[in-house]
């Protein structure tokens, strides 16, 4: 959760590392989909790994198993 001490000065934040384990997100979308400048944008701001010629590459393939091979070496921060 997004925290604006400006705005939002009643708020305190609270250190929860150790509460809950990692998880990973992932982004979906249909293959036919016509991704849009912002929709890269996005998704690189998300993940700055995922440049807009990584997912050009990714759609390009064409089954799940070779977009795993693609991504298996991609080490993923931990926050």
């Amino acid at each position: 959760m997004a925290v604006d001490p400006v705005a939002d000065p009643d708020l305190v934040r609270v250190d929860a590392h150790d509460i809950f384990s990692h998880s990973t997100t992932k982004i979906g979308f249909r293959r036919s989909t016509f991704l849009r400048s912002y929709m890269y944008d996005f998704i690189q701001r998300f993940a700055p790994h995922l440049t807009r010629d990584v997912v050009d590459a990714a759609v390009a393939l064409r089954s799940n198993e070779e977009i795993e091979v693609m991504f298996k070496d991609i080490k993923l921060p931990e926050k």
